[in-house]
C-alpha cells in the first residue's frame, strides 16, 4: 500500500468515527443547525436577522453545541455565536419517546 491509499484510508476512518460519532451525539440534543460552512447540535438556537448598511445578516447564538468538524480537539462547546450572509436552516430534532 503506498502513502495515497494509507492517507485515503486515514481519512475515510476520521470521517467515519466523526459520523458514529454525530449519531450518537443527535440523540441528546434539540436542534440540527447547518449554515453555509458547517453543521451543529444544540440544545438552544436563537436567530436574529441584523440589517446593516451592507445587508442583511444573521446572527446565530447556540447554547450547549456539538460542532460537526472534524479537525476540533473539542467539539462540545456550552455556547457559540455564528453570522452568516447566507441561509441558515434550524430543525427541531424529534425527542425521545
Amino acid at each position: 500500500m503506498d502513502s495515497i491509499d494509507e492517507l485515503d484510508m486515514f481519512e475515510a476512518e476520521r470521517r467515519l468515527a466523526l459520523y458514529n460519532e454525530y449519531r450518537d451525539a443527535a440523540r441528546v440534543f434539540s436542534y440540527y443547525i447547518e449554515t453555509e460552512l458547517r453543521a451543529y447540535l444544540a440544545n438552544d438556537v436563537v436567530v436574529e436577522p441584523v440589517s446593516g448598511a451592507g445587508g442583511t445578516y444573521f446572527k446565530v447564538t447556540l447554547t450547549d453545541v456539538w460542532i460537526y468538524e472534524a479537525e476540533r480537539l473539542n467539539r462540545f462547546v456550552p455556547e457559540t455565536v455564528i453570522y452568516s450572509v447566507n441561509d441558515v436552516h434550524v430543525q427541531k430534532l424529534k425527542g425521545e419517546e
